[in-house]
């Protein structure tokens, strides 16, 4: 049921912040929080938290939240692809696809502890900067044979959504055609979400929760 002003609680990573936008306030957590008047919001949303330190931030929630937004996995990614740097294309794509399975575990682990509030979540997937583009990505240091990984860690968090009853914002669809190298570009420093990127978040979300 959605609150008309309600304690809201961010869970997450860069996606969810304020600094890279330039504009104080003018992340997508700052920007929903004003968007939807909310009475109390609880940020733990942190530059470069995996899904792990997602997790360790459970133990600092200190509101009955109302609702609650999530954005993790992008990093668990992106530190796993990095760690597998000269292994064969092969091996690396066999190794990726092992991680995946314990970042769904743990994004199962979030899950449930939010159920447990019995208050809209809007669970998200993670953006592509390259817009699908594998060359693009290898530019980037992300070898093409990730791809199915990163598919991989989006299919999972469509199906945590849709099991637990949360509400899905998918980034990866909403980014599309303002990835690092579009004219109109979402993407600041190869990665994280500009001004306009965290307004789009922040109206998408707007749009999800009214919808409720």
């Amino acid at each position: 049921m959605r609150t008309l002003t309600p304690n809201y609680l961010a869970l997450g990573d860069s996606i969810s912040i304020d600094d890279y936008t330039e504009v104080r306030g003018g992340g997508a957590v700052s920007q929903f929080g004003r968007l939807i008047d909310a009475r109390l919001v609880q940020d733990l949303t942190r530059d470069g938290n995996t899904t792990g330190a997602v997790i360790d931030s459970l133990d600092r929630v200190n509101i009955a939240p109302q609702l609650a937004t999530v954005t993790a996995g992008g990093n668990d990614f992106l530190q796993f692809t990095f760690s597998l740097a000269g292994l064969s294309p092969g091996e690396r794509s066999a190794r990726a696809m092992s991680e995946v399975g314990a970042i769904e575990s743990r994004l199962e682990t979030i899950a449930v502890y939010l159920k447990r509030f019995d208050c809209p979540v809007i669970w998200n997937t993670v953006y592509d900067p390259s817009d699908g583009n594998d060359a693009l990505a290898a530019e980037m240091g992300i070898p093409r044979e990730l791809r199915a990984a990163f598919d991989t860690i989006n299919d999972a968090h469509k199906s945590i959504a849709q099991r637990h009853g949360f509400v899905l914002c998918d980034l990866e669809k909403l980014f599309h055609r303002h990835g690092v190298q579009a004219q109109d570009t979402w993407i600041t420093m190869q990665i994280e979400p500009n001004y306009a990127g965290a307004t789009a978040i922040a109206q998408e979300w707007r749009r999800l929760y009214a919808a409720i």
